[in-house]
């Protein structure tokens, strides 16, 4: 901290230290289970943007389509379906996705730095498979605790979520 006046270096230290209380903040049901809120975060952010790529593929808008991805990816935890209650599921719109999506998996590298996540989404474009990726970056504080924790305790560079089909193991 050379170069810094001690209050910068304190306010420094205090707004690391808030990151870290954040990021380690457990859930308020009383149980004692840390909830991941950054894996929260992160499904939410994957199934909104697969919903707006799936939407320049079929006639749709995204908010259904991102119910109907749900659904199709069998997502039953309550804190990243609607936080406004119920959302309708139009089943035909989980036909259509099943008809066309082929996988979609979430990867966390880490290179030296920030985190990358990656969501990977294969899909079918006649007889020929058709591979997006959006490539977005993270705070090591922001990734979900599975992916840090398998980097600090194995060594792991790089974590992979499948979300479909949903039978598939996680690699």
């Amino acid at each position: 901290m050379t170069g810094q006046d001690p209050e910068e270096a304190t306010a420094t230290r205090s707004a690391i230290t808030q990151r870290f209380r954040r990021a380690f903040r457990k859930d308020g049901d009383g149980d004692g289970d840390q909830a991941d809120l950054r894996l929260v975060h992160h499904k939410r952010d994957v199934y909104r943007r697969v919903a707006g790529r799936m939407a320049q593929l079929l006639p749709a808008p995204p908010a259904p389509l991102r119910v109907a991805l749900m659904r199709l990816c069998e997502e039953d935890d309550p804190r990243v379906l609607s936080s406004g209650g119920e959302e309708p599921v139009d089943e035909t719109l989980v036909d259509r996705l099943r008809e066309i999506l082929i996988a979609l998996t979430v990867i966390f590298e880490y290179i030296e730095g920030p985190y990358v996540r990656v969501v990977e989404l294969v899909v079918r474009n006649g007889d020929k498979p058709v591979v997006y990726r959006n490539k977005t970056y993270a705070d090591g504080l922001d990734v979900p605790h599975r992916v840090t924790e398998a980097r600090i305790m194995a060594g792991e560079t790089e974590t992979r979520f499948t979300v479909y089909p949903p039978t598939a193991a996680e690699v």
